[in-house]
């Protein structure tokens, strides 16, 4: 800790030292640079210009002139590369140069070839499966892999999970087994951080900033969330009475929300917390009783979806309700929530028969919704097991088709799938992978073909 405090005053000193060469920098450049234009404009206008003189007044001012912001320009980037070195010297080692090397390549390498199937490991139990930089991480029960999007395998490393998952953001990705007592953060070719818990971990949220949560339990509380920084530095914890259902942090890294459940007196309360993660950290929440919040996700930097057993809420950062959407005799059977939509597929409470799609934008409010009959393609090829964005774009998986509902929910087309596929991971509006246990295929929109009947 002394170490610590002795650095923080060091580096303020300099932080005000450089501040101060920065501003006498500015002035002196500033004077001269008047001084020089004066010069130029009296040249102009005092005498016309002899191009076959020797010398030249105004090349020579405007020479002098370039010469001198040269100059700045050097000892402001010698300035830049000194505070730079001192404040990050902890993250310049061997190891961070040669993956950044490393990872250069391999976006030069993804950038120019796409593979269309990606192949890695077959694990004993159901794996979980998330994009990554173009390409994808599968978690296994035996081995994490991480593939690029030219197929080439750039991380893989042997682990013992019962029930694997894996979060990703931009920058790195966390693993963890769902009830087990480690977590582990890779970036696209190292473990970087690796801990063991005193509970059992039981989910995580990242963001693309680094920073990245956890929750677990501890000795007085149900429920644990620990917040960590991009360096794996501990930056707080917040505990709960309750069970927590639901967990996420916006794609900056800067917002986390956390929605948790507990019964009172036989009725559910759900507790939404929201906190801002910075150079201070605070909270919101807010409680609803009588209702079973399960999935929750950020639509906007600042709006934050919630959905639970009667309805769907829209929070902003303070925890004031901007949206509500009330169920009302559906019970939700699949949720998707992405940037800027959220979709709900429910069936009717005493009529199982009567299906209904509904997809909404960031505040709630409703885009399309699609009575989903016995007569309608989806519900004829089977249940739907998972629905997932691709920018605005909803893709539905049944056992033997994958469909893709257009923006406005007008278009409906589909494409023949593999009935072992376990999940799908929509690039975008017009590219998904289909992941089996083996392999994932890369499928774009010129691949799915308009269905009659679709209306």
């Amino acid at each position: 800790m002394p170490k610590k405090k002795s650095f923080d005053r060091v580096r303020r000193k300099t932080g005000r030292a450089t501040r101060r060469m920065a501003g006498n920098l500015y002035s002196k450049a500033s004077e001269r640079v008047k001084r020089f234009t004066k010069q130029t404009d009296e040249i102009l206008s005092e005498q016309s210009i002899d191009f076959s003189a020797p010398s030249i007044p105004y090349y020579e001012n405007l020479a002098n002139r370039m010469s001198f912001v040269r100059v700045v320009l050097y000892m402001a980037l010698l300035v830049f590369v000194v505070v730079t070195v001192v404040c990050n010297h902890r993250l310049i080692t061997y190891e961070n140069l040669y993956y950044l090397a490393k990872d250069i390549g391999a976006a030069t390498l993804t950038a120019q070839s796409r593979a269309d199937q990606v192949s890695y490991p077959i694990s004993s139990t159901a794996p979980d499966f998330a994009l990554y930089r173009g390409g994808m991480v599968v978690a296994g029960s035996e081995v994490v892999t991480a593939v690029s999007g030219s197929g080439r395998q750039t991380l893989s490393v042997n682990v013992a999970y019962a029930e694997p998952c894996v979060r990703t953001s931009e920058k790195y990705y966390v693993t963890f087994g769902r009830g087990e007592r480690s977590f582990a953060v890779y970036n696209s070719f190292v473990q970087v951080h690796r801990e063991i818990t005193e509970f059992p971990v039981y989910e995580a949220a990242v963001g693309n900033n680094g920073n990245f949560a956890i929750v677990t339990r501890s000795r007085d509380y149900t429920s644990e969330v620990v917040i960590y920084d991009g360096d794996m530095e501990k930056l707080a914890n917040y505990h709960l009475n309750g069970y927590v259902t639901g967990i996420s942090m916006n794609e900056e890294g800067d917002r986390l929300g956390v929605v948790s459940v507990e019964s009172k007196g036989g009725v559910w309360e759900t507790k939404i917390t929201l906190i801002r993660i910075g150079s201070r950290i605070n909270h919101q929440s807010a409680t609803l009783t009588g209702s079973f919040g399960s999935v929750c996700g950020f639509v906007a930097d600042d709006r934050f979806a919630v959905v639970s057993s009667d309805r769907l809420m829209i929070w902003d950062g303070d925890a004031t309700v901007k949206g509500e959407t009330r169920l009302d005799g559906m019970a939700l059977t699949h949720c998707a929530i992405a940037e800027g939509r959220i979709a709900l597929l429910s069936e009717r409470e005493d009529d199982l028969s009567e299906r209904s799609l509904q997809v909404f934008d960031k505040n709630g409010r409703s885009v399309y919704r699609l009575a989903l009959n016995k007569n309608h393609p989806i519900t004829r090829d089977g249940e739907t097991l998972e629905l997932a964005f691709g920018g605005e774009t909803l893709y539905a998986r049944t056992p033997h088709r994958l469909f893709r509902l257009s923006e406005d929910g007008d278009e409906l087309t589909f494409a023949q799938i593999s009935r072992d596929t376990l999940m799908i991971l929509p690039v975008d509006g017009d590219e998904v992978f289909i992941c089996t246990p083996a392999y994932a295929a890369r499928m774009e929109k010129q691949d799915f073909e308009t269905m009659e009947g679709a209306s």
